[in-house]
């Protein structure tokens, strides 16, 4: 029978939420524990998983508009299930009419007279959560400020900026193209505080750390950057590893951020490593996922059987090495993979890619002089059985880096071990 996916409460005293914006489509196919949604509270932005694998359909559309806990939002059919008539009640707050103040309740708990079916009708600005929490506590009128979101949505930044005194709360634009020699990256989180910017893997986008992120909870604005070569940013032309690292930079750079904690996984952290390094950093911690760079060894064969692989039943067997657990990684997270490759972009800038940074089945390219030098927090998560860069690379590091070696593990430890290195990640930002 289908599963009632419901706008969950995330805190004591939660009473209604909001959806930003959903991360998947009407018949789209999803797997349980995929990010689907993502709702606003005052106090944050939180993803909400799937709570099975099926078909979703009958989501509720309407955004930024407040829904009690426990409302239906979507529903979720087993694949092969035919799906009910009848949409959820949330979606017909969002469709239809407020009905006249006596008729009953739906089955969701909303009475048609209810918050949920007059914000339609309202003149409220609309408004992120934490921006109207700042103007509250600036005293600002909503009405009078200009929205820089979209549809002219206040976020916080536009708030602050009316407030300049007390600009502390920096708030992120849903996504900036690439632009120039400025890189595809998109604010996956609001919040206070330094940014965190996350870097991914070879093969992979800024989407790859969504799941990491729903276990994270940062309180602080989150930017994931596609690299050149990937996704987004797959036109952008690359020379070598060093004009990767400059076009990251200049994309930091472009977004005005003068501290900032720096993530990567496997590429991306050369990457972050490398950024950290340079003069005049603005990196307030390093915090490094099965980095590459370390030495020269690689699984060769993976990159090549990655890059061949045009179908779901050639690219699931390399996808497999990616995790020690060979069931893992399921069949959505293969045809997710092969649905961001489907441009004949992204499958040229990676072959570009691999050709320069990895000829041979070599890492050529070193950034393990740059860690002796570092002043700031730095972590670095490796799994026993990466079975794509050798866990001895984390030997012989410098002793101010933290070394964390989690047995059992593969080259995802990120995805693997998510509460344990999530709480890693925690304690690195909480220390600069």
């Amino acid at each position: 029978m289908p599963t009632e996916v419901i706008l969950p409460r995330v805190d004591m005293d939660m009473a209604e939420g909001r959806i930003s914006r959903w991360y998947v489509e009407n018949g789209a196919s999803v797997a349980k524990g995929q990010p689907i949604f993502e709702i606003e509270t005052d106090k944050a932005a939180i993803e909400v998983e799937a709570p099975a694998s099926g078909v979703i359909r009958d989501l509720a559309t309407t955004l930024d508009t407040p829904l009690p806990v426990g409302s239906t939002v979507a529903w979720i059919d087993a694949e092969g299930e035919a799906a009910r008539a009848e949409p959820s009640p949330a979606s017909q707050t969002a469709t239809k009419p407020a009905a006249p103040a006596r008729a009953p309740a739906t089955k969701a708990g909303i009475s048609p007279g209810s918050r949920a079916d007059k914000v339609a009708g309202e003149a409220s600005p609309r408004a992120t959560p934490l921006a109207r929490r700042l103007a509250r506590d600036n005293g600002i009128d909503l009405a009078s400020v200009a929205g820089s979101g979209p549809k002219g949505r206040v976020q916080a930044a536009d708030i602050t900026a009316a407030t300049p005194s007390r600009a502390e709360t920096r708030s992120m634009p849903a996504a900036a193209p690439a632009s120039g020699g400025e890189l595809n990256r998109q604010w996956l989180r609001q919040g206070e505080g330094t940014p965190l910017v996350l870097l991914h893997g070879f093969g992979g986008d800024l989407n790859a750390w969504r799941l990491f992120l729903a276990t994270v909870r940062p309180q602080c604005p989150v930017l994931g950057i596609d690299l050149p070569g990937h996704g987004g940013s797959a036109a952008r032309p690359m020379i070598g590893f060093d004009d990767m690292v400059s076009a990251v930079a200049e994309t930091l750079r472009a977004e005005r951020l003068d501290a900032v904690h720096l993530a990567g996984h496997s590429l991306g952290g050369a990457v972050a490593t490398v950024l950290a390094g340079r003069e005049g950093s603005a990196a307030r911690s390093l915090f490094l996922v099965a980095p590459a760079g370390l030495g020269p060894d690689i699984n060769g064969a993976f990159i090549s059987g990655f890059l061949r692989a045009r179908s779901a039943a050639s690219l699931a067997p390399w996808m497999r090495l990616l995790a020690s657990d060979p069931t893992a990684l399921g069949s959505a997270f293969v045809e997710a993979t092969l649905r961001q490759r489907q441009a004949e972009s992204v499958q040229e800038g990676l072959e570009q890619v691999s050709a320069r940074l990895f000829p041979d089945g070599t890492q050529a390219f070193d950034v393990r002089p740059i860690l002796e030098h570092l002043a700031i927090p730095v972590k670095l998560v490796f799994g026993s059985d990466d079975r794509i860069i050798p866990a001895r690379h984390s030997q012989g590091l410098p002793g101010q880096v933290a070394v964390h070696l989690f047995a059992g593990i593969g080259h995802m430890p990120h995805f693997e071990a998510r509460d344990q290195v999530a709480r890693l990640a925690r304690e690195l930002m909480r220390s600069a």
